[in-house]
């Protein structure tokens, strides 16, 4: 089971309800980091993370944290 707080558990049941279903922590970040790459930049030189990719990336940092203590 992959730790998360409730926040980041409504966030992929939402947006990436297939990374629930992973019982490997670097699973459900591999997903994760794919749909950050895909979604989560701002135009127009995409370096910077949209309003999606930062609520994507505190999901990140709180499955990471809390997995890596």
């Amino acid at each position: 089971m992959v730790n998360m707080s409730a926040e980041s558990r409504e966030f992929l049941t939402k947006n990436l309800p297939e990374a629930l279903k992973k019982d490997d922590v670097r699973d459900v970040l591999e997903l994760l980091y794919d749909l950050i790459d895909e979604k989560g930049f701002a135009p127009p030189h995409y370096y910077d993370y949209n309003d999606f990719g930062r609520k994507a990336q505190r999901v990140y940092d709180d499955i990471y944290d809390s997995s890596f203590p």
